[in-house]
């Protein structure tokens, strides 16, 4: 599976004219769009953007987390190492 377009990405709306909202790069690339049938779903559109937004700075956390939690060692700690790892490897198709 190829790597995803690296971050930091932000979200913003495509034009007033319309209800979507695009995801793009610092370049401005669009790797996202996110659209609603009615501006009453504007706000659950909005939150969908903000997280897709944030998703490479959220692996890069969750990576990080990991290589803490599993660092100790602890058997309280294996299952969430053991989680994170499952989701890491979900959000680079390896899973």
């Amino acid at each position: 599976m190829s790597k995803h377009t690296s971050g930091p990405w932000h979200s913003a709306m495509k034009s007033e004219k319309s209800w979507n909202v695009g995801v793009y790069t610092e370049g401005g690339d669009e790797v996202a769009h996110v659209a609603v049938k009615s501006v009453l779903a504007a706000p659950r559109r909005d939150a969908d953007a903000r997280l897709i937004a944030a998703a490479p700075e959220l692996l890069a956390m969750l990576v990080e987390a990991h290589d803490i939690i599993d660092a100790i060692g602890q058997p309280e700690t294996a299952k969430v190492a053991a989680r994170m790892r499952a989701t890491i490897a979900q959000a680079r198709g390896e899973a």
